[in-house]
């Protein structure tokens, strides 16, 4: 798991990480439905829509201005309101994400650790005896961007995958972890390093960072992780 995080993350990464983890329980919820497990589906969805609902409020009331500073006490006062309710939600999702990546895992019949990306720059393995490449066995759902991305998260932030759904093993839920126990703490909000590098990486894809940036290019969001729905 990553190092703890020794101060309060701000709302946009738990934004991010909530968005995030809305898209893997979208994919979740499409992968149950697809092999006849409907009512896990809909909690997979019912779980999304909560998580997406949250984050929203605030949002929506920043983008009716921030001008005054009545109006930045009240973003400020629904953001912590929001943060309080995803780290209720968060801790619920930690105890069954385990139990979730389980039994994605099982019928799809897969191992989440075989769900790799492949590694564009790994070397071809040769055949010590005939000299010749040796062509491996396709593993079963390595052809499902779906299945990769929910274990794996986007090519480009691994780090955004559930894995096995254990704090241990990293991904999502090392990350969420992190977040909780840093509320712990009597620090103030400060961006995380991870989340200063997802700002970076927005900075140099002219992305929007900022509410104000976001409303000057007209997007409807500012800050959300990329990924498949």
């Amino acid at each position: 798991m990553a190092q703890t995080w020794s101060q309060k993350a701000p709302f946009n990464d738990w934004w991010y990480w909530s968005e995030c983890l809305v898209k893997r329980l979208r994919t979740m919820g499409e992968l149950y439905r697809e092999n006849g497990e409907e009512e896990r589906g809909s909690q997979a969805a019912d779980w999304a829509k909560r998580l997406k609902d949250n984050c929203m409020t605030p949002v929506v009331a920043a983008r009716k201005g921030l001008k005054t500073d009545e109006q930045k006490a009240e973003v400020k006062k629904l953001e912590e309101t929001a943060i309080f309710a995803a780290a209720e939600m968060f801790r619920e999702l930690l105890v069954n994400l385990p139990f979730m990546s389980s039994a994605v895992q099982e019928f799809l019949g897969v191992e989440w650790q075989d769900c790799k990306w492949e590694d564009p720059d790994a070397k071809e393995e040769v055949d010590e005896d005939t000299g010749l490449p040796i062509r491996r066995k396709k593993k079963k759902g390595s052809s499902d961007g779906r299945v990769t991305e929910l274990f794996w998260g986007p090519k480009a932030r691994q780090d955004e995958g559930i894995r096995s759904g254990k704090a241990e093993d990293g991904g999502l839920p090392g990350i969420l972890t992190n977040l909780l126990l840093a509320e712990k703490t009597t620090s103030s909000r400060s961006p995380t390093e991870y989340g200063q590098a997802m700002l970076a990486s927005a900075a140099q894809q002219n992305l929007a960072t900022t509410m104000a940036q976001a409303e000057r290019l007209g997007v409807a969001v500012n800050f959300k992780p990329g990924g498949s729905m």
